[in-house]
């Protein structure tokens, strides 16, 4: 994996103890990179790569209604790791400004399958 300018660094929930996933934007300024690091490793396993024209145009597909868009593997995270990075991009950039808000508790525990409509669409005109 190439160098990353932007970083954004979590604990990683999904795995081992001591693991982190980090996001951030490759030197080329074009591409986001997501992987997963045990504490202590210098050594990462990368998991993604994608080009944030790429997420974009994703992003509005599945904005648009787009049903198709809505199945593209690995979609939670190209459009989490999207919006964490361009978050920090944007902040660094004096773009945005950060409210301090409550922990997000929806009561779910974080897993999809605990929700009432996992992945459905969320429009309630439906």
């Amino acid at each position: 994996m190439r160098a990353l300018t932007v970083m954004v660094d979590v604990a990683d929930l999904a795995g081992a103890v001591g693991a982190r996933r980090v996001a951030g934007v490759m030197d080329d300024n074009a591409t986001i990179g997501v992987c997963a690091i045990q504490d202590g490793d210098r050594i990462v396993n990368s998991e993604l790569e994608f080009n944030l024209g790429e997420a974009a145009l994703l992003a509005e597909r599945i904005l648009s209604g787009d049903q198709r868009a809505k199945t593209t593997p690995g979609l939670a995270r190209i459009l989490a790791a999207s919006v964490a990075v361009l978050f920090r991009v944007s902040l660094a950039a004096g773009a945005l400004q950060q409210h301090q808000t409550e922990e997000i508790d929806d009561g779910d525990g974080g897993h999809l399958d605990d929700q009432f409509a996992a992945g459905g669409d969320e429009d309630p005109g439906d």
